[in-house]
């Protein structure tokens, strides 16, 4: 059995349609509630570090690159 690419468009057009109501059916539930969510995201110390060595990593690769290309202005040309 095949399914046509107008069958499964068909399906994903529903489904969002549904998820549309219920995120409005939600959102009217909690403001008559006045029921507020709040996400909390913990991130251990070990894990700040190494967030922030591969941010220092990825920033180093972006300017060296950005200097091979030859974007930087020689300040003494001033």
């Amino acid at each position: 059995m095949t399914i046509s690419d107008l069958q499964i468009n068909s399906v994903i057009k529903s489904y969002t349609k549904n998820m549309k109501f219920k995120v409005r059916q939600t959102d009217k539930e909690q403001t008559t509630n006045n029921i507020v969510h709040e996400d909390r995201v913990l991130i251990s110390e070990d894990g700040k570090k190494m967030l922030l060595e591969r941010i220092g990593e990825n920033m180093a690769d972006r300017l060296r690159r950005h200097d091979k290309e030859g974007h930087v202005s020689d300040i003494n040309s001033r």
